[in-house]
């Protein structure tokens, strides 16, 4: 018996969350609402598949489809939305037997698959996998690459003394001079959510990179998600100097964005105090993990300061399949538009910049 493929519709949202809060698969940014708003601010259609095997879903999956002239594209997630993965979500797999379990979710993909071939007509397809599903080859077999991508997670579990014991000196003392110094690290409110907004759309005209996802879709998902995204930020002289964005959800604090460098260089870096400090929260608050999205790719280590803190390195998995034209048009828009956008709007803007110093 096949898997049938039906589209969700907002009826179907209830139903939709339940898989996604019952499935290790599942995440925040899975979530029905989460999806929706991240539709309506990329300009991409949203398809959630769900799949149906003798009456039961047997898996759900949120594809984004995207036409750009003869490019049909096909996301989970789609670009500009800040999001490290999305992906399927097996209902009941960690229930089943290992045989069962793959042929469960290689006929799930299977059908997903057909549905992106002739329904959607795709010719470039990308899916990230969340770090609770790591088997990749039913995406394999389809004829897809797949790509590695790395999370580290600091476990928790022997509090925080033992992991600020297991800082080197130098480290214990520039946290300590940060704070002899005036630094502090407070939870933030809405205004301080819009002031690491803004602090980052400086960052980012200063490196004449392009700023990708809205200021709207932020404030949009702060309505809906306030109670799982912890704000942090530093005050240094009656000022917030830097701060993060996290998202607290089951077990774990994910350091999602943020941790620009302060506009007026200061040492020793209150990023270092602010890291450390949201993974005191998250230690003092319960939590199991403080994972650090997107690390340990092909930078080295010391990139990242809570590898100090001896993290677990996770693995997850981006499936990419692709035809010539659309591999041709990626390439063209990375290393000729993309550039030339970045420079263009830090041309335009940086005359800004001693105006938002002064202050």
């Amino acid at each position: 018996m096949t898997v049938e493929i039906r589209i969700a519709q907002n009826e179907d949202a209830t139903e939709w969350n339940t898989i996604i809060s019952q499935s290790p698969h599942g995440t925040i940014f899975h979530q029905w609402a989460w999806l929706k708003i991240t539709e309506k601010h990329t300009g991409t259609k949203l398809y959630p598949l769900i799949g149906i095997k003798g009456g039961i879903p047997v898996g759900v999956v949120p594809l984004f489809f995207q036409k750009k002239g003869p490019a049909r594209m096909v996301f989970s997630p789609p670009p500009h939305a800040a999001l490290f993965y999305l992906g399927p979500v097996m209902a009941g797999y960690d229930t089943l037997k290992q045989e069962k379990r793959e042929h469960m979710y290689f006929d799930f993909q299977n059908s997903v698959e057909n549905f992106i071939n002739n329904d959607l007509k795709a010719n470039y397809v990308s899916i990230s996998l969340s770090p609770g599903l790591q088997d990749p080859r039913p995406f394999s077999w389809s004829g897809y690459a797949i790509e590695p991508n790395f999370d580290y997670a600091v476990d928790l579990s022997t509090g925080m003394d033992f992991l600020y014991s297991s800082l080197d000196r130098k480290q214990r003392a520039d946290l300590k001079r940060a704070k002899g110094k005036g630094m502090t690290v407070e939870i933030g409110t809405k205004k301080d959510f819009e002031t690491i907004l803004d602090l980052m759309d400086i960052r980012y005209i200063q490196q004449a990179k392009i700023v990708t996802a809205s200021r709207d879709y932020f404030l949009d998902l702060y309505e809906v998600y306030k109670d799982n995204l912890k704000i942090f930020v530093v005050k240094f002289e009656g000022e917030i100097i830097t701060g993060t964005i996290d998202l607290e959800y089951r077990d774990s604090l994910y350091c999602w964005i943020g941790n620009p460098k302060p506009i007026n260089p200061i040492s020793p870096s209150p990023n270092d105090l602010l890291i450390s400090e949201c993974i005191r929260y998250a230690s003092e608050n319960g939590l199991k993990y403080h994972t650090t999205f997107g690390a340990a790719g092909d930078e080295r280590l010391y990139t990242y300061y809570a590898t100090k803190f001896n993290p677990e390195l996770r693995v997850r998995y981006t499936a990419t399949k692709k035809s010539f034209l659309t591999e041709i048009l990626k390439e063209g828009y990375k290393n000729i538009l993309k550039p030339l956008r970045g420079r263009m709007k830090h041309l335009m803007v940086e005359e800004t910049i001693p105006k938002i110093n002064d202050n």
